[in-house]
């Protein structure tokens, strides 16, 4: 096989190889090394190449091996400048360009066949030399910025690096490369490539010491989570079995509310008396009452300085007692925050003079400047209406008021109970109803139940035989589903 160094030949080895061209370096009965080697008319990026007979489909003899170097590589010839740019050719049509030696192109399908004689002379193309541009001195200035002198070589400059040069610039600007350019790039493909999040962590990691890279990887937390595991499960509400109602509410963090029975609420509400905490508690519960109403009828959005031309109207309907009294406090509370509170005072007769706390609520709705009606018919069209109709520390048998629940049936605004009955008001649907202490089982024409905190003592609880933990946190009135 030793004949064969020195040739340079063309080899084809299909896809996906491809077609090799190159000078023979060594060849036995199995493979064949090819040096300054072209792949498919591109620079072989290896100063080698090997490739197995097996994978040879064709190959053709483009030149024989030289008895001696020739002493001059480079042509050099002077050429005019055209203004027209050319196109370039590839080094691959090069070797195909310029036909000599006619008699030396053998096919051989496997090169390890020494006895397989050529199949006839064919007029095969040779290697082409490369060729120093040398322009005449009249298109010499002009030629500084020409692109399609881009891969020429200066005259009087020859060598590897120079050769490397013209080679790449052939590579990069020849025609071949153009199809190339007609394929469309794979974007999505191309960024699935790129793994940002893996880039990110050893990026993290290479700035962080060996210790802390430890620690964070051992666990991680969020900015709200508690690095020292988890808290202890907070003790339920727990009621004796026969003051439970048969409702069980829950909070926001799944805490679980029961219902207490009526029994048991007026209970709570009696030992608030006793304990002379009960003006507080109304007071508080007149606030919680506040805050409800204000988020139904539109929170602070209605409540802007750009909308003052339509500001939220209240209307509130308060009997002659003591949770009347805690309505017109909330009356109180929403006119200080821009809403147009009315009061319809829904009284029997005598029972101003029979509440204190009402006759002092009524002499402050008068200095806060709040209308008090004594008839519906007055009443402007509200947005929100709260019902302090109910007072759970009177009997069942109270005033049931009924020309101002047919007032609130007719009037299409959001309603608030304010501790109302057990069973409600016929033909009344309410929003929300704002309960104190502990929760009563409401129907569900009564809306979403709120606990109002009214701040009780934990030993009226003790007192009650009830187990309680406040359910609050940080809120003064907690939804219930």
């Amino acid at each position: 096989m030793s004949k064969w160094i020195g040739y340079a030949v063309s080899v084809n080895c299909g896809d996906p190889l491809g077609c090799y061209q190159g000078t023979i370096l060594e060849a036995d009965g199995t493979t064949i090394t090819l040096t300054k080697a072209f792949r498919n008319g591109f620079p072989y990026p290896k100063s080698q190449v090997t490739l197995n007979a097996a994978d040879i489909k064709d190959l053709k003899i483009i030149e024989e091996a030289r008895s001696k170097p020739a002493e001059q590589t480079h042509s050099t010839v002077a050429v005019t400048k055209n203004n027209k740019k050319g196109q370039r050719a590839t080094v691959c049509e090069n070797l195909q360009a310029n036909p000599s030696h006619s008699g030396n192109q053998q096919n051989v399908s496997n090169i390890s066949n020494k006895s397989a004689p050529p199949r006839g002379a064919l007029p095969v193309p040779t290697r082409s030399k490369p060729i120093d541009i040398q322009p005449t001195r009249s298109n010499k200035s002009n030629q500084s910025g020409s692109y399609g002198n881009t891969g020429s070589t200066p005259k009087g400059r020859s060598g590897p690096f120079h050769e490397k040069a013209r080679r790449r610039n052939e590579a990069c600007f020849g025609d071949t490369a153009d199809p190339a350019l007609d394929d469309d790039f794979d974007f999505e493909g191309n960024l699935a490539l790129f793994d940002k999040q893996a880039l990110w962590e050893e990026m993290r990691s290479a700035a962080r010491p060996d210790v802390v890279r430890a620690a964070d990887e051992a666990a991680r937390f969020r900015h709200d989570e508690n690095v020292l595991g988890a808290a202890p499960a907070l003790p339920a509400i727990r009621l004796p079995d026969e003051l439970r109602g048969p409702v069980v509410y829950s909070a926001d963090d799944g805490r679980r509310v029961p219902s207490a029975a009526p029994r048991l609420r007026r209970d709570f509400w009696d030992a608030m008396r006793r304990c002379g905490l009960l003006d507080g508690a109304l007071t508080l519960l007149a606030r919680a009452a506040a805050d409800v109403a204000l988020r139904l009828a539109g929170g602070g959005r209605r409540l802007e300085a750009r909308n003052a031309h339509q500001a939220p109207v209240a209307v509130v309907l308060a009997g002659a007692h003591r949770l009347g009294a805690a309505g017109l406090e909330t009356a109180r509370v929403l006119a200080a925050h821009g809403v147009r509170a009315h009061v319809l005072l829904a009284a029997g007769p005598g029972g101003q003079a029979e509440c204190a706390e009402l006759r002092r609520e009524l002499g402050a709705l008068a200095l806060c400047g709040v209308p008090v009606h004594a008839s519906a018919a007055a009443l402007p069209a509200p947005d929100v209406v709260l019902l302090a109709l109910y007072d759970p520390l009177l009997d069942d048998a109270q005033e049931r008021h009924a020309a101002a629940l047919a007032w609130v049936r007719g009037a299409r605004a959001a309603v608030v109970a304010v501790e109302p009955p057990g069973a409600g008001w016929d033909g009344v649907c309410a929003r929300a109803s704002l309960l104190a202490g502990l929760p009563a089982a409401l129907p569900p024409a009564l809306g979403r139940v709120y606990l109002a905190n009214v701040a009780p003592p934990a030993s009226l609880f003790r007192e009650l035989r009830v187990v309680y933990r406040s359910p609050f946190g940080a809120a003064s009135v907690l939804a219930l589903d």
